[in-house]
């Protein structure tokens, strides 16, 4: 192998690394960017609606403002916009609990006063029980 060869080769992978290295840099500090808006920061359907096949109602958000917005067909109308105390309902109605733990879910979620009555019944049903075979 003659030297011009491996220089050629040499340079090929400092090339190939240079590469790789901006890909990481692009994909470490410019990826934010880019999930925010592939997750539709800025538009965001928050919940659609099937009327028919081929007609659907559309709650989107469009930076800080909601509009209801209707799709049939090849077009898309705005029907009207949200005001601030639908857009804290509609938010209110959507927003799925979070719970700590399992104890909180229990606490919480009304498990808790769900099995008390059921174990008071079971509990009472055997006191009657007991009366009945005496």
């Amino acid at each position: 192998m003659d030297l011009q060869f491996m220089w050629m080769i040499f340079r090929t992978v400092i090339a190939l690394l240079f590469v790789i290295f901006l890909i990481y840099i692009s994909a470490k500090y410019g990826g934010e960017k880019l999930k925010n808006v592939q997750k539709g920061k800025f538009i965001r359907i928050m919940e659609r609606e099937q009327l028919s096949k081929e007609n659907s109602l559309l709650v989107v958000k469009i930076g800080e403002k909601m509009h209801v917005v209707s799709s049939a067909s090849g077009k898309i109308e705005i029907i009207y916009e949200l005001n601030e105390e639908e857009i804290s309902k509609f938010k209110n109605r959507s927003t799925i609990p979070e719970y700590k733990n399992l104890k909180d879910f229990y606490t919480r979620s009304g498990m808790e006063q769900l099995v008390k009555r059921a174990s008071d019944k079971l509990t009472l049903k055997k006191l009657i029980d007991k009366k009945e075979d005496k």
